[in-house]
């Protein structure tokens, strides 16, 4: 929490997140059960925290990010417990079904989500938990929809867009309480997933479709963390407009961001544009180091993320994304060591 406020704690803080429990090492838990049952998403945080040598500081909760767009009818295939579970079906098709939407109640459709956070808030009191919420927008790019369907409808019929989104943000901001209500300590916020609006819209549409509505959703939400990940892919990045570089992130009301630090802008350069602003998590090399299991390079890679962006606080080590569900347990293990050799003050 020292962290948070961009004070300086005793040591550099550290967590690593993934799409619990589809990870190659945790047994018995299932990906698509943990979708429908908030005992068993819980169960399964917790037990993958069990076997780890090393405490994390914070237990980011990751459900599948499409866990809304479920309820409202489109429907996704869940197969031997992978992690990426492709799309069979979009409840909007056409610009009219965004008229089929309604909000969810997290009393009802969303009940079990919210169970997730009332279970490890009774049974984790001494780590912050904080649970995932994504964008409007990319909710409406990635589950409702489509990328087409939506860059469509902002040109022929952005008033049935917008009314989607509304639906989709009154749903978020509802459920996001209901979590809070529950007992999590904050919100892991995602923007920009599929990186296809970095590419794909112009700064005035990211201001509309995607700023605007994050804005109703986080000023609405009253947290001890708000943490902010811009993510970025293949399809597109931040980098492709120069918006963390020049600083369009910096109006967001959250506390801490966290990006892919390897893919752009280093931390100490993120930490110089936006450390009087937010806190900063980063450092961690998902797609390489982590993942290989290659300990000298993790242990590497923890080393310089301290030496960059430690001095002063506000600094918390994690990676760029979620992790891929074959990274193996001794490279969590890795990082917690390394937190601990080089992250003193």
């Amino acid at each position: 929490m020292a962290v948070m406020r961009r004070e300086e704690p005793d040591r550099v803080p550290w967590s690593v997140w993934g799409h619990y429990p589809a990870v190659d090492w945790l047994g018995y838990y299932s990906w698509e059960l943990s979708q429908r049952n908030g005992e068993e998403a819980a169960r399964a945080h917790i037990a993958m925290l069990r076997v780890l040598d090393y405490k994390m500081d914070l237990l980011k909760v990751t459900p599948f990010y499409r866990f809304m767009p479920m309820q409202w009818g489109s429907k996704f295939k869940f197969k031997n417990n992978e992690e990426d579970a492709p799309t069979l079906d979009t409840v909007v098709k056409e610009t009219k079904d965004w008229e089929k939407l309604w909000v969810l109640d997290p009393k009802k459709e969303l009940r079990e989500f919210v169970r997730t956070n009332e279970i490890l808030s009774r049974d984790m009191k001494h780590m912050p938990v904080i649970y995932t919420i994504p964008s409007p927008i990319i909710q409406a790019m990635n589950g409702v929809g489509t990328p087409e369907r939506v860059l469509e409808d902002m040109k022929k019929d952005p008033d049935s867009l917008r009314h989607g989104l509304d639906i989709i943000t009154e749903t978020t901001i509802d459920f996001t309480k209901a979590c809070i209500d529950a007992g999590a300590n904050g919100i892991f916020y995602g923007i920009g997933g599929g990186g296809r609006i970095w590419k794909d819209f112009t700064v005035p549409q990211l201001d509309e479709y995607a700023y605007g509505y994050d804005k109703k959703v986080l000023d609405a939400i009253d947290c001890d963390i708000k943490m902010m990940h811009i993510c970025s892919t293949p399809q597109g990045s931040p980098k492709d407009q120069n918006l963390m570089e020049s600083g369009w992130f910096r109006k967001y009301p959250v506390d801490m961001i966290n990006w892919d630090a390897h893919e752009y802008t280093w931390l100490d350069k993120a930490k110089k544009i936006y450390g009087d602003k937010f806190a900063i998590c980063g450092g961690l090399d998902r797609v390489h180091s982590l993942r290989k299991g290659d300990i000298p390079a993790i242990e590497a890679d923890v080393k310089m993320a301290v030496e960059d962006a430690a001095e002063g606080g506000g600094f918390m080590l994690g990676p760029g994304c979620t992790v891929y569900q074959d990274m193996p347990r001794k490279s969590y293990n890795a990082v917690g060591r390394a937190a601990i050799k080089y992250g003193y003050y």
